[in-house]
């Protein structure tokens, strides 16, 4: 099995799909930058001249904008095999030579590098519309983003394995969006004791932080590599990318036993 061919294969299909359907495309972008605006210029009004305000606005900024991509690779595999289920095709997938976890991880990553350019693009729209002034360090934004996003991809696994065995997982899903938007527009520093050792090894929230120092305060990459934090988000995202692909094994073995793998 190639699965740099697999790969390529993925990337063009997501590339044909965004050519096929551009109005979606438009869609996808107006909604990435609206929602951020929005909530950047509502805290805008009622924070504006508090000390640390600025700083804090560019940080919650970033963070929504970040927050879509650690969304894709969190429902990515599930919308997949939502959308397989429901056309008839999920087994045909599940036959195929390579193995269905192999399917999802080359399309969730070609899904990912459109993603990034999507990214470029709505962070230089919001920095022309608000003014922002973020150190944009290239290779920082792309290292990190990728970590980040492959420890979403494990989680993303996991609810794609529990959509496999037990359908109906909607509920859970909207619960994982609406912690990754809560986490990504409050101060991580005033959090609990109890959830703070949560984040701390968070991929969304370690990498968040990460992204700010740069970002936000200019830290140099090589600076975060010697402190240890880029090495503990890439342990920490390895774990959960393995934890994924461990659930989502264990649940594709459960739906073959019980007969259930193509329905919904």
């Amino acid at each position: 099995m190639n699965l740099g061919r697999l790969f390529l294969a993925e990337l063009e299909r997501e590339v044909i799909l965004l050519a096929r359907y551009p109005f979606e495309l438009v869609t996808r972008l107006i909604w990435n930058l609206g929602f951020a605006l929005m909530i950047f210029f509502g805290f805008q009004t009622v924070g504006a001249g508090l000390p640390g305000f600025e700083a804090g606005q560019l940080g919650r900024l970033l963070g929504l904008l970040v927050t879509y991509i650690a969304i894709n690779g969190l429902t990515n595999g599930t919308d997949l095999l939502t959308r397989e289920a429901q056309t008839g095709t999920l087994e045909q997938a599940a036959l195929s030579p390579p193995p269905l976890v192999t399917i999802l991880l080359m399309r969730d990553l070609a899904s990912f590098v459109e993603m990034l350019v999507r990214f470029a693009l709505v962070l230089a729209i919001a920095i022309a519309v608000t003014g922002a002034r973020f150190h944009l360090d290239g290779p920082a934004f792309v290292v990190l983003l990728t970590l980040m996003y492959l420890g979403m991809e494990g989680i993303g696994l996991m609810m794609a394995g529990a959509a496999l065995a037990y359908k109906r997982v909607a509920t859970l899903g909207q619960f994982v969006v609406m912690l990754v938007f809560g986490l990504a527009i409050m101060p991580l520093e005033g959090l609990p004791a109890w959830m703070s050792a949560f984040v701390a090894h968070f991929p969304f929230t370690q990498a968040l932080v990460l992204l700010r120092e740069v970002a936000v305060h200019g830290t140099g990459f090589t600076v975060l590599l010697g402190q240890g934090a880029v090495w503990s988000l890439a342990l920490d995202a390895g774990l959960y990318l393995a934890g994924g692909i461990a659930a989502f094994a264990w649940a594709e073995r459960r739906a073959r036993e019980w007969g259930t793998l193509n329905q919904y």
